[in-house]
């Protein structure tokens, strides 16, 4: 692994560990600690992605006037202080002071998305991108499953334990930080604004130009709703389909990660160094066949079986998320990067939202998850059609 670009991997697998197990173990604590626990898992969920709505047109414009690497320095010290806020709320088990150390993890986060994924094309040959996406994405959702995992088997258990974990990652990531290298500022000059709903809808609108940027934009986009579906379903699925325990939801999170990561490098194998889109045309064909089929085949018999079917789902969305941010990147200008990477999360987490209402309003009407999975891939192998012609 590249020296330049190592320091960034760990730092972003550190905080994604650590975003996952805040808010597994805050969950778990509510499952367990408090009446009208569904509401407040709910909410959870809706504090941490919010502000990556509110903040990525902001967080844009200043990784763009200010060095990415000073930034992510910066962000990192002040998590530390956050992971303070979690670590007086686990010794406390206070929900309430939990929920605002969540919610600060969720501003940060949003804060730091434009900074890694705009200081790849800085510290990397555009080349060697699609691997170094390729390698961030697997990290991130290795980190996800891991965080989730030992937050959800930890939650109700010792709570000076989970306050040791939540700041040990916080000192890791921010360690990391100070090691990656300083590229310097791409637009020093660029006015910030306070606005953080014009800053946002100004971004949006710069993504339509070129064209291409645009479309590599909406493709990592899909990938996004149609991953957020897919995670969500997923437990659903193996408890109410496949009539299995808690330790087969782990193991079906722990295939979909792989999963990922075997789609991701696989893409980037596939790009040769090229950036191209034809690799997600192909994932979102890929996505629908396999979906379609999970749809099809879940039953209790059969459960080996909707595993590989499920791996093969999100290795179908490994090839579409690669190449797409891979895109974003090399096809933005080097000056409104950082901004282009925001615009692009903030469509991105404008659909998880829309995607997890949609999914929520079909789950409340009684349409299961076999239904909705053939649903998802009927529109991907459309969508993925459509595409290639």
């Amino acid at each position: 692994m590249d020296r330049r670009f190592a320091a960034l991997f760990w730092c972003q697998g550190f905080a994604a560990f650590n975003d996952n197990f805040l808010k597994t173990a805050l969950t778990v604590l509510l499952l367990y600690r408090t009446h009208g626990a569904s509401a407040l898992i709910a909410l959870a969920g809706a504090v941490f992605i919010a502000p990556f709505l509110l903040c990525s047109g902001i967080a844009g414009e200043l990784a763009d006037r200010i060095d990415k690497a000073v930034i992510a320095t910066r962000v990192k010290a002040v998590e530390i202080a956050a992971a303070g806020l979690a670590v007086v709320g686990f010794l406390l088990q206070s929900v309430p002071i939990l929920f605002l150390a969540l919610t600060t993890f969720g501003v940060l986060a949003a804060l730091f998305g434009p900074v890694k994924y705009g200081l790849l094309p800085d510290l990397l040959a555009t080349e060697r991108l699609p691997l170094a996406n390729a390698m961030v994405d697997f990290a991130t959702f290795l980190a996800i499953l891991l965080g989730t995992a030992v937050g959800g088997a930890l939650g109700t258990r010792d709570p000076n334990l989970l306050a040791a974990i939540v700041m040990g990652f916080a000192l890791a990531a921010y360690g990391t930080a100070r090691l990656i290298p300083r590229p310097g500022a791409a637009r020093p000059d660029l006015p910030l604004r306070a606005n953080p709903v014009a800053a946002s809808r100004d971004l949006i609108r710069a993504l339509r130009s070129p064209p291409e940027l645009w479309r590599a934009a909406l493709v990592n986009t899909w990938f996004w709703a149609a991953g957020i579906i897919c995670l969500t379903l997923l437990p659903i699925l193996v408890k109410q389909t496949l009539h299995r325990g808690p330790g087969s939801v782990t193991i079906g999170l722990t295939i979909f990660s792989l999963g990922i990561g075997a789609g991701s490098f696989l893409a980037a194998r596939m790009m040769r160094g090229r950036i191209s889109l034809r690799p997600a045309t192909q994932g979102t064909i890929a996505l629908g066949v396999s979906a379609l089929l999970a749809g099809a085949i879940a039953a209790p018999r059969l459960y080996p079986a909707v595993l590989g079917v499920l791996f093969i789902v999100a290795a179908s969305g490994g090839l579409i998320a690669v190449p797409s941010f891979a895109a974003v990147q090399a096809w933005a200008d080097p000056g409104s990067r950082a901004r282009a990477v925001a615009g692009t999360n903030i469509l991105s987490a404008a659909a998880m939202v829309a995607a997890t209402l949609i999914l929520a309003v079909l789950l409340h009407a009684g349409i299961g998850p076999r239904a909705i999975f053939a649903g998802l891939g009927a529109a991907a192998l459309i969508g993925g059609l459509l595409a290639r012609r």
